[in-house]
């Protein structure tokens, strides 16, 4: 079972991302969501044309911005994006980079969702 709050950026997660969110069409190639902000960019507009979800778009968080709230450490600098559904309650993911924080939330989602 993978972890969608630590999964990596790079081929097996713009895998997973084609697979439960996106469906790009059979033997199109798979574009690298988790690594390039314009194929992520195509996640987000996907996620917020599902049903009942709010999906906020990447933000960045400085270290002097706590996110100790959302159970990381103190002076943490990420980029996040934000999820809300009816099984997801205004969840908070961080990473590294945008595209990652965007398919991060996005694959806790699929993964709630199926």
């Amino acid at each position: 079972m993978i972890d969608p709050k630590t999964v990596p950026a790079g081929p097996e997660t713009d895998a997973l991302i084609a697979e439960k969110v996106t469906a790009p069409g059979a033997g199109s190639p798979i574009p690298p969501y988790s690594t390039d902000i314009a194929a992520a960019w195509t996640v987000v507009e996907a996620m917020i044309r599902k049903d009942g979800v709010y999906f906020g778009a990447p933000h960045f968080k400085h270290k002097h911005q706590s996110l100790a709230s959302l159970g990381y450490p103190e002076g943490t600098e990420c980029w996040y994006c934000v999820i809300n559904s009816k099984l997801l309650n205004k969840v908070v993911l961080c990473a590294d980079t945008a595209p990652l924080a965007i398919c991060r939330a996005a694959l806790l989602w699929a993964i709630k969702h199926t």
